[in-house]
């Protein structure tokens, strides 16, 4: 124990070695920011200007529809189109993947997989965010001491749904610490936190600032006991920068101004009350006096001159020359990048891979509900059916009950594999979007890994569905004929997930449980089983071709009835399907191939599994912009 504590110690010295010769100072030159184009645009921010330093805790106020938020984004490198201006690291123009790779962004709602641990989760974001090339110990250090700062050791076993909201926001903020980054931005960081959580929050990102990061966040009227833990204040107005600072000078320029905020007032709410106009057309003015934050105020306690900017506001240092603008992140930007900064990731593919995968199946095995309920409509209907169709499957009498039950084990299947993935993903989606904008993972690997968990669930539950089912209605037996149409079954989960994916990447979940099953119609009607394939009209023909459940209505057909299958029972003086193939010709399914039908429903698991990735990528861009 003592060996590992003076090896954690020994890290952690590095770490803040590290941290201190990878400091950034950020600055920002005449940025605009606008939404649409063409008269219909509209400008959010207006030549904007401001300096923020490591070891500062900034935040940046404004009224709702300011332009904070914009402001943020931007900065951070989520924001990318629509944007004039130039962004500085340390004096050198941003490269914005660089960037992103030494900075993390906390979100507004801590999306968090509520199935797992802290140490879970810590131990997955320290796999993920430091790679291969530290070791476990150091990985595990590391972790300890992230949760010993927040105060989260105590809560390491305890799963996500069970902690408060002031302890979700600390591990939203640990998880992003693990990789030990320079520049940390948040969005409203004290949103839906009381006033002592809000203290608690707020005090944590300074002691996070002051070991030498720079700490970002937006913040929406906060008391003046929180105001005064913020090192660095820029208030942003109408797209503008009004006041940019310190916290305590922020009363004595606006008293500049001829704005007094009145004695045991909150400094920010007056700020905020200036912002919104209530106080006359004031805001050109601030705008002017800090030179749309091209200047910091400083208070000046014996000023010289009846001039506020010439006595009480200092350069931002924009053109400071001894500053090394050849340094970015510690490294002359002119070296060459070793090869743990060309790559994107920290941890290689496979890693992602095998990291994503297990915490993928630690939230689908604890998410019992689900998981039970599942499991037990695939019982519960597959004997209801048994029962309905009780020993249909060798009496030619009632052979199309048979069809309409081989009909029905495909439509159960399709419904019961894509429905509850269309609920499930809109809500991890939003952990994606969190995750995969941090750079944890890349979206090959997650939904390589998503792809992956559900697969056994997409065989267990069709097979202990259709093994009832086959035994009860008096199918052939045949372990070839049952296992050609359990191959069929499983081609139909799958592709029936993958529909979930899509369309669950492309809608939220009020849009999505509607879409899902009205985009299924089709497919439907052109299966074979309502309208016989040779009477469908020639111009819509095509429909039959891409209808997966085509291919899986006769597949399931083909296992029954092709092949030489011996002559069916009959209840009755005469049966004109005694035989199968006569069946078979009802349906036009004489000539159809069952490979044919096995590889048109792998094809479009294929196909719909490349369309879900290409929707979720483009979400995540839209996000991104």
């Amino acid at each position: 124990m003592e060996e590992q504590g003076l090896r954690c110690s020994k890290l952690t010295k590095l770490q803040g070695n590290s941290q201190m010769t990878a400091s950034f100072d950020l600055t920002f030159h005449d940025l605009c920011f606008s939404k649409g184009k063409g008269s219909t645009g509209k400008m959010i921010l207006h030549k904007m200007n401001g300096a923020f330093k490591s070891g500062q805790l900034t935040a940046i106020l404004g009224p709702s529809g300011a332009g904070k938020t914009s402001l943020m984004n931007i900065l951070a490198g989520l924001k990318t189109s629509g944007i004039e201006g130039r962004i500085d690291v340390n004096g050198v123009e941003r490269e914005r993947k660089t960037f992103r790779k030494r900075s993390a962004y906390i979100m507004q709602k801590d999306h968090l997989l509520s199935n797992l641990t802290v140490d879970e989760y810590m131990t997955a974001a320290a796999h993920l965010k430091l790679g291969n090339g530290v070791s476990n110990q150091e990985k595990q250090c590391a972790i300890e001491q992230v949760m010993k700062t927040l105060g989260l050791t105590v809560s390491r076993q305890t799963r996500i749904s069970c902690l408060s909201g002031g302890e979700c926001k600390r591990l939203s903020v640990g998880l992003e610490l693990i990789n030990n980054p320079t520049i940390l931005f948040l969005d409203e960081p004290t949103s839906g936190l009381d006033s002592s959580s809000s203290l608690q929050c707020v005090g944590l990102l300074r002691n996070i600032a002051k070991s030498g990061r720079m700490v970002v966040t937006t913040i929406h009227q906060p008391s003046s006991r929180l105001l005064e833990h913020f090192d660095h204040l820029y208030i942003v107005a109408e797209g503008s920068c009004m006041f940019q600072g310190p916290v305590q000078s922020l009363v004595p320029y606006l008293r500049t101004m001829n704005l007094n905020c009145p004695s045991y007032h909150n400094p920010a709410d007056f700020a905020m009350d200036v912002a919104s106009g209530e106080y006359g057309n004031v805001l050109a003015r601030l705008v002017s006096g800090i030179e749309n934050g091209r200047l910091i105020y400083h208070e000046n306690p014996t000023p010289t001159s009846e001039s506020p900017s010439s006595s009480r506001v200092t350069d931002n240092g924009f053109d400071d020359e001894d500053e090394d603008v050849n340094m970015l992140d510690g490294h002359s930007k002119k070296t060459d990048k070793t090869k743990d900064e060309r790559l994107f990731y920290a941890a290689p593919f496979h890693t992602q891979v095998a990291v994503l995968l297990g915490r993928t199946w630690r939230t689908i095995w604890r998410e019992k509900m689900l998981t039970m309920l599942r499991f037990a409509a695939h019982v519960v209907v597959s004997i209801l059916m048994g029962l309905l169709y009780w020993r249909v499957g060798d009496d030619a009498a009632i052979i199309y009950n048979n069809a309409g039950l081989l009909f029905f084990n495909q439509l159960f299947i399709l419904f019961a594999a894509m429905m509850p993935t269309i609920v499930t993903f809109p809500l991890e989606r939003k952990v994606l979007v969190r995750e995969h904008l941090n750079h944890w993972y890349s979206l090959k690997a997650y939904y390589l890994a998503k792809t992956l968990a559900d697969i056994p669930f997409q065989i267990v539950f069709p097979l202990l569905y259709l093994l009832i089912v086959y035994l009860m209605t008096n199918q052939p037996m045949s372990i070839q004929r049952f296992g050609m149409l359990l191959c069929i079954t499983i081609c139909m989960s799958l592709v029936a997930q993958g529909i979930g994916l899509l369309v669950g990447a492309a809608f939220s979940i009020q849009v999505a449980v509607f879409v899902a099953p009205a985009s299924t119609i089709p497919f439907l009607l052109f299966s074979g089983f309502f309208v016989n394939l040779n009477s469908i009209p020639i111009y819509m023909s095509w429909i039959a071709d891409v209808s997966f459940f085509r291919y899986a209505f006769a597949g399931s057909m083909l296992s029954i009835y092709g092949g030489e299958r011996a002559p069916l029972t009959c209840s009755q003086p005469y049966c004109h399907f005694r035989y199968a193939q006569k069946f078979l010709e009802q349906f036009d399914l004489a000539q159809s191939s069952y490979y044919l039908s096995v590889v048109g429903l792998l094809v479009f698991f294929f196909v719909i599994r490349v369309a879900g990735y290409v929707v979720l990528r483009f979400k995540l861009r839209h996000v991104r912009c």
